[in-house]
């Protein structure tokens, strides 16, 4: 079951819905993806969505990426639920690509691998708190017929089990990076969904909701759709992709020879602040007032998910906050493109965001949860000078990440000045 129509047991999935928001949310899945590659070279960051104190470059993460998809398919049905979400077939599509991400990951820094570490949150037969190593058994997968279980070492290399991507490209890096970038397009913001407005569908059968800004002006039309094309600043994203990673004469602003500035909402949240999975979804400028149409919302930016079990055991991940990012550069470049402000000038940038970035958070079912009744949600901007690659086979180096708090300061819900990053 997929965004199913209501949680009675006549409920239909709702399928063109799914595609409508993975549709506005993969180019920005694509450049959380290219930032990870870029500028998370420590496993113990890239893997895992916990928070690490003062560290503002490091909130995003594979499990990140991973729990994004769980909610925008499922959003109340199977995969929304790590309970039941293997009932899905479309369960072992995703972890299946996941593991390829891993793996590129991986060919680009074989030399970082897990460290010794303490359980923050439990499994079946994991309990918080509990130290794990590379040797730790990965219950309940057995490597033999002597009851013996693999480990985070007997797993490392997926040719271990007889196979790898293309992509890997024997492990060659500059191969590897050549074959991302020109999968995921440059690291300049240009693979992030562009969002104008949501197009109206081929499909005229279609029921047409009309949205309504949270000024209160309607905005465009919104159909569901069963054709899997980029639409509206998504479309407009996708088409805009150059062969060198960095910016081109359509992307990113250029501050000073070689060097563009990206900008990105982090998040960071308790894991059980809302009971079971819930989403985070990002705007720059007015959005509905309807939240059931948020995660397709012209503004949208991205939607960020926190995945739960569907009955969860405080025991095992209480207190527990975890992080995401929502890219922005993208969005802005589109919007600076229209003389809202100088992309150029951080000042701008910085003002432009304070007046126009805004958040919301709904459950599964869409119903909207106040922003101050969701427990340690901090809401903040960071940005970092990157240096563009030289080449098609190399990437961008990203610099020092500056915290914006006076973008999020006094906002309910946002980073206030001060405040641990």
């Amino acid at each position: 079951m997929r965004y199913p129509t209501s949680g009675q047991s006549d409920a239909k999935s709702q399928d063109p819905l799914v595609v409508d928001q993975i549709d506005q949310s993969q180019a920005t899945y694509s450049k959380r993806f290219m930032n990870l590659l870029e500028a998370y070279p420590q496993y113990s960051q890239f893997s895992n969505e916990a928070w690490y104190p003062n560290s503002p470059g490091t909130y995003d993460s594979l499990e990140s990426l991973h729990d994004q998809l769980h909610g925008l398919i499922g959003n109340g049905g199977h995969m929304s639920y790590l309970d039941y979400s293997a009932f899905d077939p479309v369960f072992w599509l995703h972890h299946t690509n996941i593991d390829r991400l891993f793996s590129i990951w991986q060919a680009i820094y074989p030399d970082s691998y897990m460290e010794p570490a303490v359980a923050t949150t439990g499994t079946a037969t994991i309990k918080a708190g509990d130290k794990l190593d590379q040797d730790s058994p990965l219950t309940p997968f057995h490597k033999d017929t002597s009851n013996n279980f693999h480990t985070p070492s007997s797993v490392r290399d997926t040719e271990t089990f007889g196979y790898s991507y293309p992509e890997i490209n024997g492990n060659d890096i500059p191969g590897v990076k050549r074959a991302v970038n020109a999968l995921y397009g440059s690291s300049s913001g240009q693979s992030i969904a562009r969002r104008g407005e949501v197009e109206e569908r081929s499909n005229d059968s279609q029921p047409t909701a009309t949205i309504q800004l949270s000024t209160g002006v309607p905005s465009a039309s919104v159909q569901p759709s069963g054709a899997a094309q980029p639409s509206g600043v998504a479309a407009q994203i996708a088409g805009g992709l150059s062969e060198m990673p960095g910016p081109s004469n359509s992307s990113l602003d250029v501050l000073q020879q070689g060097t563009y500035q990206e900008w990105i909402t982090n998040i960071r949240v308790l894991k059980t602040a809302v009971e079971s999975t819930f989403f985070i979804h990002i705007f720059l400028g007015d959005f509905t007032n309807d939240p059931k149409y948020w995660s397709i919302d012209p503004n949208l930016v991205g939607t960020h998910t926190v995945a739960n079990p569907l009955v969860a055991n405080p025991s095992q991940i209480h207190n527990t906050l975890v992080t995401g990012t929502i890219p922005l550069s993208a969005k802005l470049q589109l919007d600076a493109d229209k003389g809202k402000f100088d992309m150029r000038n951080p000042t701008q940038v910085s003002t432009y965001l304070k007046d126009n970035l805004h958040w919301r958070i709904t459950k599964m079912d869409d119903s909207p949860v106040p922003l101050s009744e969701v427990a340690q949600l901090k809401i903040s901007v960071v940005s970092s000078v990157v240096m563009q690659a030289q080449n098609v086979s190399d990437f961008p180096v990203w610099g020092e990440f500056t915290v914006h708090g006076d973008i999020t300061d006094d906002k309910t819900g946002g980073l206030n000045v001060g405040e641990p990053s």
